[in-house]
């Protein structure tokens, strides 16, 4: 079995945010909360709180660098429209799209249409126009999607999504074909396993790996938002993240990129 890390890339600056929605209140008070129920200590607050004034929301560069020296080719997904709780510009986006693909890694779309396929290929044409690249993927923001999204992301000319996840529990369904695109449904997220405690997060973890192994799947789907990548305001998350690809090394699992997997879907078929 083999490992596919993606990225979504949700927040890139707290200016973002301002007058626009409400991320921040809804963070305060959220990690108020957290901190009277002993869930985090005063500093961790204490950061979150001050995040307001930080330089930038995003952690690309710290996981970039994190992702190299662990040899992992992940993948970031880019908005090109904004929407609550993803309140920048495709124009804000750019000089970090761009940054990604030097670095030597994939970039795609982290879509907001899932509905009116011609505000999806606008989309998908915004994305092309700024990569110049004829072939790429996508996950929906909040991962929406309805009976016919899929069928319009592959009209569209996505050559991959991974949007399809279930929300109550973990589905281990393997990638499947809708015309030209591969559908490569979701596992683990972070937002949805890391709830309570850490250890408890990666006993999951560990439990979702061994059944799809059991299972004789080909690759395991894993999502980690960037700007969780952060010591200050969110370690247990970061910690997690470093724990889990040191774990799959530790079985000898090797990470690859979702246009690989393809390749080697593609070839086994012939």
């Amino acid at each position: 079995m083999k490992i596919i890390i993606s990225h979504d890339v949700d927040h890139l600056y707290p200016s973002d945010h301002i007058f626009r929605d409400l991320i921040f209140p809804k963070l305060w008070i959220r990690s108020f909360v957290e901190l009277v129920t002993g869930k985090i200590g005063f500093n961790i607050c204490l950061y979150r709180i001050i995040s307001l004034f930080d330089t930038r929301l995003n952690r690309i560069p710290e996981i970039i660098d994190f992702d190299k020296k662990n040899n992992i080719p992940s993948v970031f997904f880019f908005g090109m429209k904004s929407i609550l709780g993803m309140s920048y510009k495709k124009d804000t986006a750019i000089p970090w799209i761009k940054f990604v693909l030097k670095e030597g890694f994939d970039a795609g779309v982290h879509g907001v249409e899932f509905e009116n396929i011609r505000k999806m290929q606008d989309e998908f044409k915004d994305f092309k126009a700024i990569s110049n690249f004829n072939s790429f993927g996508i996950r929906t923001h909040y991962v929406r999607y309805d009976h016919n999204t899929f069928k319009k992301m592959a009209d569209t000319g996505y050559s991959f999504d991974t949007s399809e996840f279930n929300k109550r529990e973990i589905e281990l369904k393997p990638p499947y074909k809708i015309g030209n695109m591969w559908e490569f449904p979701l596992y683990i997220m972070d937002g949805y396993v890391i709830k309570d405690k850490l250890e408890t997060a990666k006993e999951k973890t560990i439990e979702t790996l061994d059944k799809a192994r059991n299972k004789g799947l080909e690759y395991f789907t894993f999502l980690f938002h960037d700007y969780l990548f952060n010591e200050k305001t969110y370690p247990e998350q970061k910690i997690y993240y470093e724990w889990f690809v040191n774990y799959c090394k530790n079985q000898y699992l090797d990470f690859v990129s979702y246009k690989t997997a393809i390749s080697e879907l593609e070839c086994n078929k012939e």
